[in-house]
């Protein structure tokens, strides 16, 4: 299902100043219409509800609440007129009047100020709007006067920018199909529009322009992904904005995360790759000529490594044998005179590994054989 969004909510940054309400603006036609730019042609009306809340379990008292309309000829107007639109508040008790001069509509209790709790949701009306007859969008300004117990009363307001776009203007039903792939699978992006804007495709880091389609097949998604669809249109200094949005769910996702901390087991089908830093490799043992075999138990998910150096000289024909085995998997590894090698095994949680040496060659007990025995630990659990 398509999401519409047309509105955008900027608050205040500093948290003093956060609204005590929250706010959610709906309009009627979605998206609304500028009227026509001929003068003798009568306004087309809109009309915007303001549904409020409080989300706390805390009541806020409110002073008023004001919606400050922007009125004129101009991309940044919403209506031609205050005067002609209807206001309303659903709450019992409350009256409206429009400041003219600020432009604003008060919304007001009969006492004081009245408390908000959560359970005291509210809607604000504004009905038989003339629109004005540029595209383009508007700020439209919620400010309350609240507070909490007893503390004093501020300003917290909000701003909603409202959109009038073309007469003719349209875009609907975009879709994603199938909703539900596979990983690795294929998706159909459909949607209808109007010609009169410019459309672009954006998921991921992708931001591609589809100006002249009204469908395009993706491939290989591995991942949920959501799909926004973004038309503009309008005067560039004043650009209105819609964008609709379509959904695909992954099977198995590929994950592109940050922190993870998993309390309990992790298995894994398939390749362990780290990126990251691991902790460093801790020596546990070290080669001797005549090395006894030794056992190490996993502690976590890691790697142990043997690495031996051979400094023997040629004509001694000393060659050494480093060897792992944990699982009925056996790692060994030849290192000739003068030379040098490693051999590693990975082992889970829990998993036992024999560790032994030997050599060959004319000696008894070869000297210029060196090396040790590194745990390097990919994981705490």
């Amino acid at each position: 299902m398509s999401v519409v969004v047309q509105t955008q909510s900027t608050q205040t940054t500093a948290t003093a100043d956060e609204p005590l309400l929250s706010y959610t603006v709906s309009t009627t036609p979605s998206p609304l219409k500028a009227s026509p730019e001929n003068p003798q042609v009568p306004e087309e009306p809109g009309e915007i509800v303001i549904s409020v809340a409080r989300q706390s379990g805390t009541p806020a008292d409110v002073e008023w609440i004001k919606v400050k309309v922007p009125a004129g000829t101009m991309a940044p107007d919403l209506a031609t007129d205050l005067a002609k639109i209807s206001p309303r508040i659903s709450l019992d008790g409350w009256t409206v009047r429009l400041d003219a001069t600020a432009k604003e509509f008060v919304f007001e209790p009969a006492a004081s100020h009245a408390p908000v709790g959560p359970d005291n949701g509210f809607t604000l009306q504004l009905s038989d709007i003339p629109m004005s007859r540029k595209v383009g969008t508007a700020p439209v300004t919620v400010t309350e006067r609240s507070r909490t117990g007893s503390s004093a009363f501020q300003n917290r307001p909000t701003v909603f920018n409202l959109g009038k776009f073309p007469a003719d203007f349209y875009l609907r039903n975009f879709l994603c199909e199938p909703s539900i792939i596979p990983n690795g699978g294929d998706v159909h992006l459909t949607w209808e529009r109007s010609a009169n804007a410019t459309y672009e495709l954006l998921y991921g880091d992708v931001n591609r322009d589809v100006t002249n389609r009204t469908s395009l097949p993706l491939e290989g998604i591995k991942t949920d992904t959501t799909f926004y669809l973004r038309a503009t249109t309008g005067d560039p200094t004043n650009p209105v904005i819609r964008i609709l949005s379509a959904q695909v769910t992954v099977t198995r996702p590929d994950l592109d995360i940050g922190n993870l901390t998993v309390n309990g087991d992790t298995i894994l089908n398939g390749t362990l790759t780290s990126n990251g830093p691991v902790e460093s490799p801790t020596a546990i043992h070290d080669f001797n000529a005549g090395i006894s075999t030794r056992y190490y138990t996993a502690e976590c998910y890691g790697m142990l490594v043997a690495a031996a150096f051979n400094s023997n000289t040629v004509g001694s024909g000393i060659q050494f044998f480093p060897t792992l085995k944990a699982n009925g998997v056996q790692m060994k590894t030849t290192v000739d005179p003068m030379d040098q090698g490693s051999v590693s095994l990975l082992l889970r949680k829990g998993e036992r590994a024999e560790i032994s040496a030997s050599w060959r060659g004319s000696l008894a007990a070869p000297g210029g054989l060196d090396g040790s025995i590194y745990w390097i630990p990919l994981g705490i659990g």
